[in-house]
């Protein structure tokens, strides 16, 4: 019931910033989800011994996905990740006593800044693009993501027999990712006929079978930091659903992917 009551907030106010709140408005509450789900990163690499910069890394995971959207065109993604490999190496030699402390502090700082700052950072670019393609681009994805995930959860825990990744994830199972690809198509023929019409059956069907698989390949790599931690959630923020990083994980290569395919097929 919690984790309904959650939704049912979450849903709406997901809808209203995606679709209908103009660019500054959502990229203020993008900011903050990248904010809180790279400070669980940094929480989750410190539960198992790492000692990362955090307050450093979150403001270089916030400047890399804010680039994707920032003017002038200095202010790239690129100029954000310069910086972090300027100011990190200086961060561990000035703060750290030992190469081994040294390298640990650089490598689990800079980690999360790629897999949290830069991968959220195009769904800011996808929002970016101009006119109605933006919104409902990034509308296309959260609605394949989410279905995917819904889907991927019911028929696994109705039909799970043979485990996906029982070393990383021992609950998901290959029925599982068969109802979640099944959920993504149904998610891209919704977005077709509903609010996408003029996005093409075969460019919606294909888009959902590589938002499938790279939502798959998120929420593994996610769940890979959790059971190096030892945790079951990344947090306790969001009361049945974990944390922000356990909602947003199927995002982290499902939009860079989206992004990119937009770029090379669909972008006039």
């Amino acid at each position: 019931m919690t984790r309904l009551l959650t939704a049912a907030v979450l849903v709406p106010l997901t809808w209203y910033l995606c679709k209908r709140a103009p660019f500054p408005a959502f990229l203020v509450a993008a900011l903050v989800v990248v904010a809180l789900a790279s400070w669980e990163a940094y929480g989750l690499l410190q539960t198992r011994g790492s000692r990362p910069f955090r307050s450093l890394g979150v403001l270089l995971c916030l400047a890399t996905a804010w680039g994707f959207a920032a003017k002038p065109a200095a202010l790239t993604p690129l100029a954000a990740l310069s910086a972090a490999a300027v100011l990190v190496p200086v961060g561990v030699l000035w703060r750290r006593d030992d190469p081994a402390a040294m390298l640990d502090a650089a490598v689990t700082t800079v980690a999360p800044v790629l897999f949290v700052g830069f991968t959220l950072g195009h769904c800011v670019g996808l929002r970016a693009v101009a006119g109605e393609d933006g919104s409902d681009l990034l509308m296309l994805l959260l609605v394949c993501v989410a279905l995917a995930d819904a889907a991927a959860y019911y028929v696994g825990t109705a039909f799970g027999r043979h485990p996906l990744a029982p070393k990383v994830s021992p609950k998901k199972s290959w029925e599982g990712a068969a109802g979640g690809l099944a959920g993504s198509v149904a998610g891209s023929m919704l977005a077709h006929f509903w609010f996408f019409q003029r996005l093409s059956v075969p460019h919606a069907l294909a888009i959902a079978a590589a938002v499938w698989a790279a939502g798959i390949v998120g929420d593994l790599a996610e769940s890979a930091w959790k059971r190096a931690a030892g945790v079951k959630d990344s947090s306790a923020l969001l009361p049945g659903h974990g944390g922000m990083l356990d909602r947003i994980d199927g995002l982290l290569v499902a939009g860079p992917v989206l992004y990119y395919y937009w770029r090379a097929f669909l972008a006039a």
